[in-house]
């Protein structure tokens, strides 16, 4: 064999290996399976039935141009937008971007949980330099752990609890997510462990007991400060 047909040879196999882990590697975030939902927010100015806003909140929810756009209204919380679905494990994707806002929470709600504060079981905050994600059913919104850290002073060995039941139901890694610029993000839970992937890439995981919660039912957006915009929101079997 010739030392060109040698050349070519070797750069097929390669390429078609490359192209190998590339789709392996893909279909690793976003596997081919069912889309259970879908909304590109194309072809309207409102969300629409299955979405619902906070209270006082409507006008902090836009849509303009096939992009949903979120921005705080009230002083006291951030603007509020979640989609109304029954589900027990999550996947979902979908892009967003920084123009102006200084954190979005992806939260995960049953609104019949009454142990935590206003049925939030799950979320991922998102700032342009950093993703956490907490199990909020055992941790921070858990109504027991929200009334110790209120109190001004806990004995000693409460306090240690505190500490260690809050760290071991959170998680968080440093990203860089530029203004003005589109990202994608995928939430994903299957039973006890949470993982958030940016841009296609693995950036932050947790196995945590509330993950598990069996019966969700919402998910959506918490923005605070003026603007976050998101766009191709979808929803897929996690069987």
């Amino acid at each position: 064999m010739s030392r060109s047909v040698l050349v070519v040879a070797f750069a097929t196999i390669a390429f078609a290996t490359l192209s190998t882990l590339v789709a392996d590697d893909a279909s690793s975030v976003t596997p081919e399976t069912k889309v259970l939902f879908e909304d590109d927010f194309e072809g309207r100015s409102e969300l629409g039935e299955g979405y619902r806003t906070g209270r006082g909140m409507e006008a902090g929810w836009n849509i303009r141009d096939g992009v949903l756009f979120g921005e705080q209204v009230r002083d006291d919380h951030g603007s509020t937008m979640r989609k109304q679905m029954e589900f027990g494990d999550l996947h979902v994707s979908f892009d967003f971007r920084f123009s102006g806002g200084s954190r979005f929470n992806f939260v995960i709600d049953d609104n019949n949980e009454k142990s935590v504060h206003a049925g939030h079981v799950a979320r991922a905050s998102v700032s342009p330099k950093r993703i956490s994600i907490s199990d909020d059913k055992l941790g921070s919104m858990n109504l027991e752990v929200r009334e110790k850290r209120k109190q001004k002073s806990l004995p000693a060995e409460e306090q240690k609890a505190l500490d260690s039941l809050l760290a071991r139901t959170q998680a968080s890694a440093e990203i860089s997510a530029k203004q003005g610029e589109w990202h994608h993000l995928e939430v994903i839970i299957r039973g006890t462990v949470m993982t958030v992937h940016l841009d296609g890439k693995q950036v932050v995981t947790l196995d945590s007991p509330g993950f598990a919660h069996p019966t969700k039912t919402q998910f959506g957006m918490t923005v605070n400060g003026t603007t976050i915009d998101f766009d191709n929101l979808k929803v897929f079997a996690t069987e």
